[in-house]
C-alpha cells in the first residue's frame, strides 16, 4: 500500500491525474476499511485536477467555436468539443464508481461519508 500511495504522489507531481486515480483505486479496493484521511485528500485533489484540465480544455474549444472568426471550423470544433465530453464524462463516471462501490461501503463514520459525497 505504502508504493501504491508512494506512485500516486509522484503521478500528482507528473501532473498525471488519471494514473494518480488509477492508483488510488488501487489501495481503496484493497482495503477492507475506509482509507487514511491522506488518500481520501489525495484522491480528491487527484478528481479534482483530472476533470480541470477537461473542463477548462472544453470551454477553450467552445470559446473558438462561437467565434465567427473561425466559423469554418465550427463543425470540426464541435467533434472535438464532443470527445473532450465523452473523456470528461468518463473520468467522472470513474470516480462516482469508486465513491459509491467502495468509498461510502466502508466510510467509518458520518464525515467521512460527507468528505466523498462532496467529491
Amino acid at each position: 500500500m505504502e508504493k501504491k500511495i508512494f506512485m500516486a504522489r509522484v503521478a500528482d507531481q507528473s501532473e498525471r491525474y488519471e494514473d494518480m486515480v488509477d492508483f488510488l483505486k488501487d489501495i481503496i479496493e484493497d482495503t477492507s476499511e475506509d482509507v487514511s484521511m491522506d488518500v481520501k485528500n489525495l484522491l480528491s485533489v487527484g478528481f479534482k485536477n483530472l476533470i480541470s484540465s477537461q473542463r477548462s480544455a472544453y470551454k477553450t474549444v467552445q470559446a473558438i467555436e462561437q467565434n465567427k472568426k473561425y466559423a469554418e471550423y465550427s463543425s470540426d470544433c464541435a467533434e472535438y468539443k464532443e470527445k473532450i465530453s465523452k473523456e470528461l464524462e468518463t473520468n467522472c463516471k470513474k470516480v462516482i464508481d469508486i465513491v459509491e462501490k467502495n468509498c461510502l461501503k466502508k466510510a467509518s463514520d458520518d464525515e467521512a461519508k460527507v468528505f466523498y459525497l462532496k467529491m
